[in-house]
This record gives structure tokens, sequence and C-alpha cells, in this order.
């Protein structure tokens, strides 16, 4: 499901067709569902997606966000996600107090790995790309 939700935004992106994030891991799980076989009501679809709002942090997140805030570091969460999206997550996590800024690709409507995405966290933050420093979940 994740490969496939990844690989929807990428092929999006490439064609100019933005759609928000959350309309393509829906799209991502009925494909892999039909793929599968596997039967996938709507309101089951509806339930595992609702579940991307309420993720949780690894137990370690709090301390490490908590060490890096002392530093004086300026913390942003750039995501493809909408900022309803974004805002649910990170307030579901109780982490909302460590993140200065919440950016969503909503904006220049692309998605990762575009650069016009990057140049919004320099934007945002104020800093060159140089001073920033980029921590991904994907092995990419």
């Amino acid at each position: 499901w994740r490969q496939r939700q990844l690989e929807y935004t990428w092929l999006r992106s490439l064609m100019g067709q933005y759609i928000s994030f959350e309309q393509g891991t829906g799209d991502a799980l009925v494909y892999v569902s039909n793929h599968l076989k596997l039967d996938l009501s709507a309101r089951t679809r509806a339930e595992l997606c609702d579940e991307y709002l309420k993720l949780k942090p690894y137990p370690e997140v709090p301390a490490a966000l908590e060490t890096l805030q002392a530093l004086g570091l300026p913390l942003a969460i750039l995501s493809n996600g909408s900022a309803h999206s974004i805002h649910s997550v990170v307030g579901n996590s109780g982490l909302e107090h460590r993140f200065a800024h919440l950016i969503s690709v909503d904006a220049v409507r692309i998605f990762k790995p575009h650069t016009t995405v990057y140049e919004l966290a320099e934007k945002h933050l104020g800093l060159h790309r140089s001073e920033i420093m980029f921590v991904s979940s994907n092995p990419f």
C-alpha cells in the first residue's frame, strides 16, 4: 500500500495532475486490495485511510525532538499530506508544540521529490537549503 501510495504521487507529479495525498492514499489502497483480490468495502477503506491521521510516533521520537528543540533548532514537518492531515497527525501525536512549521505540498500542488517542494522549507524557515537538515523515513 505504501509503495503504491508513493508511486501514485510520483506519477501524478510527472503528469502535472495533482490530487490530495489523502485521495492518492485511498486510490492506492483500492489498487492493492483489487490486486490481492481482497474485499474492500467503502467503510473499511474509509477506516483504514483514517488511520493515517492517527499515526503514532516511535517511542524515542518525543525525547529526540525535545533534544533538538533545546538546541534552538527550528523544527518543521514538510509533508505530502494536506494541511488538515498534517495537523491531525501531529495533534494526535501530542507533539504539536515541538514544531515551528507544518508545511504541506498543497501550497505548490506537486509532491516530493520535486525541488519546488523543498523550496517551501527554505521559504518557511527563512534559511538557505545548505542550512537545513532533512530527515526522511523513505529509503531514497
